[in-house]
């Protein structure tokens, strides 16, 4: 019997938590998709279901090959130890869910995105397949891609243009110039988060000979710059195709996210003295899940920029779409 305990422990199995990226993807698929005669509701809640699945499949996925990998090196499950302030694979390290019951569940995920899909394929067209082939190699590739500091990279791919022009197709059985566009906004937007999180855990990554944006960049100076440097991309894209008639005039609403990037660029540059700065989440920030339980872990100096920077992705992507409809 399927109990609420049973649903919070898959949620953070899974880290359901990340699931905001992939509404940040669906946002403008459903801004543009609307015009179209081929929309229908049905089908959005067949491509959420779809794009949830791949993305919560793909979590487990990640956090599985991490564990064997670290089993292959000859550490004892209870012993293996990732180095992060976020629990990775913290229910597959303390028993909750064997191996079996990670392979059914992802055979399970993966099965049902897979359907969804041959379904599209049947509707809209089988260049369906191809958006899916493309986003599973990536997928399949993403455990092994911190080698080769595409990791990044790769995610942004993945719920920028991929997503967000492979979703838009499936509804519609057509493609989108302007939409195309509009999602390299959103791949820096991802990114963003992504390497929020990657500057933050340096130290760990390093230590575990992982190879990220945020080590090839040498120094965190220079990360930071990076930082800003996608934050201006993100909204040099809108800008762009807002003054070349690409985009609805109203797309400019992105910008009602600057409060966040700025506050974000602000926290991230005092990150080397975070024992003296008081976090304080304020509405126009965004969403603070859970943060008096946070605040008690002391892991406050962590969330907090990385909830500036998954709110970023997702208000950014959100006030495309609402400038796309208005």
């Amino acid at each position: 019997m399927i109990t609420l305990k049973n649903i919070k422990d898959f949620l953070e199995l899974t880290r359901a938590y990340a699931l905001g990226v992939t509404f940040a993807s669906l946002f403008p698929i459903v801004a543009f998709a609307h015009y179209s005669e081929n929309f229908n509701l049905l089908n959005l809640l067949l491509l959420t279901i779809a794009l949830c699945c791949v993305h919560l499949g793909a979590n487990l996925f990640d956090d599985y090959i991490d564990v064997k990998r670290k089993i292959n090196q000859g550490i004892s499950l209870e012993n293996i130890n990732f180095n992060s302030f976020i629990p990775k694979a913290k229910l597959i390290l303390d028993g909750t869910f064997s191996f079996k019951k990670i392979s059914i569940i992802l055979i399970a995920l993966f099965m049902l995105a897979i359907t969804i899909g041959a379904y599209f394929a049947f509707v809209s067209g089988w260049q369906v397949l191809l958006f899916a082939a493309i986003g599973g190699i990536l997928t399949i590739f993403y455990p092994y891609s911190s080698r080769y500091y595409c990791a990044e990279i790769i995610i942004g791919l993945i719920y920028g243009p991929l997503m967000i022009m492979g979703g838009f197709f499936a509804l519609t059985g057509e493609f989108n110039s302007n939409l195309f566009l509009l999602s390299w906004a959103i791949f820096f937007a991802v990114l963003i988060l992504l390497h929020t999180h990657s500057i933050m855990d340096w130290e760990f990554d390093e230590k575990d000979g992982k190879k990220t944006l945020c080590l090839l960049s040498k120094t965190k100076i220079n990360a930071i710059k990076v930082l800003k440097g996608m934050i201006f991309a993100s909204y040099f894209i809108v800008l762009f195709g807002v003054l070349n008639s690409n985009l609805n005039p109203h797309t400019l609403y992105v910008f009602l996210t600057l409060p966040i990037a700025t506050k974000l660029q602000e926290s991230i540059n005092d990150y080397i003295n975070i024992n003296d700065v008081k976090f304080t989440p304020r509405w126009y920030y965004g969403f603070f899940e859970n943060w008096k339980e946070i605040e008690d872990k002391n892991i406050a100096f962590f969330m907090y920029r990385f909830y500036l920077a998954r709110n970023f992705s997702f208000f950014f992507a959100l006030f495309a779409a609402i400038g796309t409809v208005v």
